[in-house]
């Protein structure tokens, strides 16, 4: 009479040990409910070109710094909307000489080219075409403050830049906003360098816009 008790005890049991058992794979729904989308646009291609560097141009035992480079860019949004700025490096293990406001060069031979500085210029900043201030926060938590002459972009992802009626700093919402970097590459000591095959700049940067 007992029989039929035990082996309806050791089926449960058994289905509890193979339920125990089971793989589970997880499904993630995720995604970004904004108030407005914006695209960011560099002029020319998105690309700094340097070009031929003569090797003469460069010194054997100091740093060259190379003349600027400037490149427009436009954010244009399908309506009014408050942005802020932030940058990343790809080449962040690449930089000679670590600090915040330098992007890497890229490695020739396992040694590392140089750096590059990247500055947003703060005169002739618009948007939807007219002049505007630029200001910048140390990470997404912190005060606006003004943004000076020049903001010097940063490389770590949490300086913020944004745009503000001219004189304030407060943020404000526009559709269309347009600027100017200046980029400006530095090569390390030559001595340093392979320079038996061409050395290659591989600087690659990333602007990110984000909806305040």
């Amino acid at each position: 009479m007992n029989f039929p008790k035990k082996v309806m005890l050791g089926s449960v049991l058994l289905l509890g040990a193979t339920s125990v058992l089971a793989d589970t794979a997880d499904l993630r729904v995720i995604g970004t409910i904004a108030p407005g989308a914006c695209t960011p646009v560099f002029a020319g291609g998105a690309t700094v070109d340097y070009g031929v560097i003569p090797l003469s141009s460069l010194s054997q035992t100091a740093a060259t710094t190379l003349a600027p480079h400037e490149i427009g860019y436009t954010i244009t949004c399908n309506a009014p909307i408050s942005i802020s700025t932030n940058w990343s490096d790809s080449r962040a293990g690449t930089v000679s000489t670590p600090n915040v406001n330098l992007f890497g060069l890229g490695t020739h031979n396992g040694v590392n080219i140089g750096n590059y500085r990247t500055v947003q210029i703060v005169a002739g900043a618009t948007a939807d075409g007219n002049p505007v201030s630029l200001i910048q926060r140390a990470n997404p938590t912190a005060a606006w403050t003004a943004g000076g002459n020049t903001i010097n972009v940063a490389s770590n992802g949490l300086v913020e830049v944004s745009y503000a009626p001219v004189g304030t700093v407060v943020p404000g919402a526009y559709s269309e906003y347009a600027g100017m970097l200046r980029v400006t590459a530095t090569i390390d000591p030559v001595q340093n360098l392979d320079t038996s095959t061409e050395v290659t700049l591989d600087g690659l940067s990333t602007m990110t816009v984000n909806y305040l």
